[in-house]
């Protein structure tokens, strides 16, 4: 997740930084917070629809996304001081298939890929001006890397009355090795580091998580770096995990 706030608690520039460092972390938690609570009692209601699996696991993630969004705007609207904090979000529901296939939610710009030799699949798409200018080809991606604006979003989640996400889903083999980071590593390594990084432990997801964290702690760690690593080792016949 990537969290911020833009309000100020109080006079002077050590307030300041304090209320941006304080907000963006109470805007993660209450975040993580919500969606751990929430998704036992969803995860029991859909078990019972009438609806597919890819219906069920859509609206599980939309609710989900809906419900901390909510929580995270009723919580700056209690506490003045935490007005206009903010987080971005990505999370992954694996849907209980013969052939599984993977349901994958953001809002901002942190991200999920699929490491599936090479090159690396970027599944999700940032929801950023700097990524609406390259698609409508205003910008090329060499320029948008050191654009004074590249980390202008234009979704997150508590931000607005109502949420905007985006889904994207992607079948899955053995072998194949997920990850869902915040900017704090895409900000520090390429595409071409994060693969060149994970390809000697593709299997291994403790190496290659901590192997990412090093290399982007290492370039300069500017931002706190969240990173997630899952590899598919076997396919069950009855897949039914998330």
């Amino acid at each position: 997740m990537r969290s911020w706030s833009t309000t100020a608690a109080g006079s002077g520039p050590w307030r300041t930084v304090w209320a941006a460092i304080l907000g963006g972390d109470v805007a993660s938690r209450s975040v993580v917070d919500t969606l751990a609570d929430f998704a036992p009692t969803l995860c029991r209601s859909t078990a019972s629809s009438q609806h597919n699996d890819d219906e069920q696991g859509r609206f599980l993630l939309t609710t989900m996304a809906e419900q901390a969004h909510a929580t995270l705007r009723a919580h700056s609207a209690r506490h003045p001081s935490f007005s206009g904090m903010g987080t971005t979000l990505v999370m992954a529901h694996l849907l209980p298939l013969a052939q599984p296939r993977l349901l994958v939610l953001n809002v901002g710009d942190s991200r999920a890929y699929l490491i599936r030799g090479s090159p690396l699949i970027q599944l999700t798409r940032d929801h950023s001006l700097i990524e609406d200018s390259i698609r409508a080809g205003r910008l090329t991606p060499a320029q948008a890397a050191h654009h004074p604006d590249r980390h202008v979003l234009t979704r997150a989640m508590g931000l607005g009355s109502r949420l905007e996400c985006d889904l994207f889903s992607r079948d899955l083999r053995s072998g194949d090795l997920l990850l869902l980071c915040s900017d704090g590593l895409t900000n520090m390594l390429t595409d071409e580091d994060i693969l060149r990084t994970v390809l000697p432990h593709p299997q291994d997801a403790v190496r290659s998580t901590r192997a990412l964290i090093r290399a982007a702690l290492d370039r300069g760690g500017i931002d706190n770096v969240t990173v997630v690593t899952c590899t598919i080792t076997e396919i069950p016949a009855q897949a039914n995990s998330h």
